[in-house]
């Protein structure tokens, strides 16, 4: 019982590193005061997001037979929206507002 409580904290406490190193390795390149970012580390800032969005209404819709527009609809609030404000977490709410009504009538 021991050795399974110590091998599941081992786990943890390894996922847990690995993810805090991920997450300051951008700061740790990038965060010297007055170095700027590269050129190629802006663009996908820049383009990131909308990619991101893309995949996630292509893995959705992988497996949809065509039965109600609602889905469809939804993925073109969601695009549209990201497309239009530029905020990734606005598009995903809106478009499951969206369907979550248009499943309701």
């Amino acid at each position: 019982m021991g050795d399974e409580i110590a091998y599941m904290l081992g786990v943890v406490a390894a996922g847990l590193a690995v993810n805090f190193g991920l997450r300051a390795l951008p700061f740790v390149l990038f965060g010297r005061k007055g170095r700027s970012l590269p050129k190629a580390v802006e663009k996908l800032g820049a383009v990131i997001s909308p990619v991101i969005i893309a995949c996630l209404i292509v893995y959705s819709y992988a497996s949809l037979e065509w039965r109600t527009a609602a889905p469809y609809v939804a993925g073109f609030v969601t695009i549209a929206l990201e497309l239009w404000k530029k905020n990734p977490l606005l598009a995903i709410i809106a478009g499951t507002l969206v369907y979550m009504a248009l499943l309701r009538f």
